[in-house]
């Protein structure tokens, strides 16, 4: 039986609660699953940096060792109907000179094409451009992660550039593409 959410125990972040999600800051503890969805995800898919593999358990460690960075903020997308964790996203590069930020996300494999990272992008935005009063954020992905471009398009990001055979994967090189969305087109 699913645990049913009190909307009073939710943490109250501002714009982080949504209808079907609440976004919660990431804890060192929850790096060990959400290393366990991104090695169930073919690591190097998910990045066009050399992954450099490691067990659950030191990526939990290594993150608890981290000191806080001023330039980041990663947070859990959290399924009010059962507190489950399903994904994680966050914020990194965050250049306050520029008013910009680089945005990550991950959605557990098992719980993928169910809304939880578009739910969760658009209360980050909203945190982004509201609390921290950024003008744009911007997302880069491989040419082949169809389902990424589709989510950053129906945010809608526009697509900013090409990075020309920057992705190397199962043997082929493929384009990178970044796309970034401004503030005054956020709805």
């Amino acid at each position: 039986m699913k645990k049913k959410i009190d909307p009073n125990q939710i943490p109250t972040i501002p714009s982080l609660i949504g209808k079907n999600i609440y976004l919660r800051p990431a804890e060192p503890a929850d790096y060990k699953i959400t290393y366990q969805w991104f090695l169930a995800s073919d690591p190097q898919s998910q990045t066009c940096h050399q992954a450099i593999l490691t067990t659950p358990d030191e990526a939990a460690e290594n993150r608890r060792r981290k000191e806080p960075a001023a330039d980041r903020g990663d947070f859990l997308i959290i399924r009010i109907e059962d507190d489950q964790p399903v994904g994680k996203l966050g914020y990194f590069h965050l250049n306050m000179l520029n008013r910009a930020a680089e945005l990550s996300y991950i959605v557990a494999p098992e719980e993928q094409r169910q809304g939880y990272a578009k739910e969760g992008l658009q209360l980050l935005l909203k945190y982004l451009f509201n609390q921290l009063n950024l003008n744009k954020v911007y997302a880069q992905t491989a040419s082949f992660n169809k389902a990424s471009i589709k989510l950053l398009e129906t945010l809608d990001f526009k697509l900013d550039g090409t990075l020309r055979q920057h992705h190397y994967y199962n043997g082929d090189l493929y384009d990178d593409l970044v796309y970034s969305l401004l503030k005054f087109e956020f709805s």
